[in-house]
């Protein structure tokens, strides 16, 4: 993680990456759930599949290839 708890509290949009802070970080995530809910951050989530990060998210990308 590049940013600490205070940056992600404040922010106003997050872009969140093949991961899933709301699985592997339940502490931590509560400060990306404040920042929507006091600032109304936008959360977007780029990520294969669907988490628990992405059930919360404004926007999700799947990014997905098909196979040949």
């Amino acid at each position: 993680m590049t940013n600490g708890w205070v940056d992600i509290k404040n922010t106003d949009m997050m872009l969140i990456m093949g991961g899933n802070p709301a699985e592997n970080h339940p502490c931590g995530f509560k400060w990306a759930i404040e920042a929507k809910r006091n600032r109304n951050a936008k959360m977007i989530v780029v990520d294969p599949r669907f988490t628990r990060t992405a059930s919360v998210s404004d926007c999700t990308a799947s990014c997905v290839w098909p196979r040949t």
